[in-house]
């Protein structure tokens, strides 16, 4: 009886030092900072990631405002649409090769600085 509970756990350790690994080796995939390139479909910078990607278009610029479209999955599916204020002081003018990610809020820029969505 102890032969297999020492097994079972030794089996459960394993496992979950293996479920620990893929987690932190697929939480650091993300276009950010430069870990990724994005590549132009038509008008939207597109990043490939393992859950489809995510695209941007920009559609008017009044700096320190830029209304955006963010597509996910597809550059044809339109996940978010509205107007972004850059947050950062490193750029004078944000341009569509500066958006690096989008994680559900703001928009993350490729010089680690940040655009927050502008709410009415």
């Amino acid at each position: 009886m102890k032969k297999i509970i020492k097994r079972v756990a030794l089996f459960t350790i394993a496992l979950l030092v293996s479920t620990v690994f893929l987690f932190v080796l697929f939480a650091k995939v993300s276009p950010v900072e430069g870990t990724s390139e994005g590549q132009m479909v038509g008008d939207i910078l597109w990043y490939t990631a393992p859950d489809g990607g995510v695209g941007f278009k920009l559609l008017q610029e009044n700096h320190p405002h830029y209304r955006i479209k963010i597509m996910m999955n597809s550059p044809d599916i339109l996940y978010y649409e509205g107007v972004f204020e850059y947050q950062g002081t490193k750029l004078d003018h944000v341009e569509l090769s500066d958006l690096g990610g989008y994680f559900g809020e703001n928009i993350h820029l490729t010089n680690g600085e940040e655009m927050t969505p502008v709410t009415d």
